[in-house]
């Protein structure tokens, strides 16, 4: 069983998802945390990003999430380097950056950086714990490569044409801090070696407060799984009907 305090993780993103994922791997003492996020705090994303304050409105999220972080740490006793980086994942780079980590978290809000994270924790053989919401709904997942499925066993690839996402379509903020704080739970079951934890599609509905767990198998024709992917190319991240 792993230590958590040796352990390292990637938090891609630091939103509503990265923002309940984040304080669930701090407080439990993960030795160090990345917070990779390019984006600022916007008053009308409060509800949901509980890491930010009305005062932080317009500044980065990345050193804001980190300074929170390592203190919501060591207000449980826990000495967690937490350290910042002002930045959005991009293929060029992105199977580097997931090979330094033990575990990356993906709280993304566009498809194309959840199948980049996806696609670049597969070929640097690092486990990623995933999830998505809009609206009501949403979903998470926790992937191993080589045994458990992948984000392209249950959805395939980038939707092509209009697709609903938090900031279009909005997003209820209990929702985004029950589907982060699985990711958390995930996350943290994944680095004390629980590999069962892997390969579950969590879904839930905010309306009815059901969350249903399906075990998914690893698909034939997913491509990651199959190794057809070998790079993290640029075109594969656009949607089909955008592609040049």
């Amino acid at each position: 069983m792993a230590d958590l305090a040796d352990s390292r993780v990637l938090l891609v993103g630091a939103g509503g998802l990265g923002s309940a994922a984040g304080q669930v791997l701090a407080r439990a003492g993960v030795g160090h945390l990345t917070v990779a996020d390019d984006d600022v705090v916007d008053l009308s994303n409060l509800q949901r990003q509980t890491l930010y304050r009305e005062a932080d409105a317009g500044q980065p999220k990345a050193p804001l999430a980190a300074r929170r972080l390592q203190a919501l740490a060591a207000e449980v006793g826990h000495e967690v380097e937490v350290v910042a980086r002002e930045m959005r994942v991009l293929p060029d780079g992105a199977r580097e950056l997931a090979g330094r980590f033990d575990l990356v978290v993906e709280g993304g809000d566009n498809f194309a950086t959840k199948f980049l994270v996806a696609d670049a924790c597969a070929l640097a053989g690092v486990p990623v714990v995933q999830a998505g919401a809009v609206r009501w709904v949403g979903w998470a997942l926790a992937s191993i490569p080589g045994e458990s499925a992948c984000l392209r066993c249950v959805f395939e690839d980038v939707p092509s044409g209009p697709q609903d996402t938090c900031a279009a379509a909005g997003v209820i903020g209990p929702v985004v801090g029950v589907l982060g704080a699985i990711q958390g739970a995930l996350a943290l079951s994944l680095l004390v070696g629980r590999s069962a934890a892997a390969g579950v599609l969590h879904s839930y509905r905010g309306l009815s407060g059901q969350l249903r767990r399906s075990a998914v198998p690893r698909q034939q024709p997913c491509p990651l799984c199959r190794g057809d992917i070998e790079d993290t190319d640029v075109s594969r991240y656009l949607p089909p009907d955008c592609a040049a």
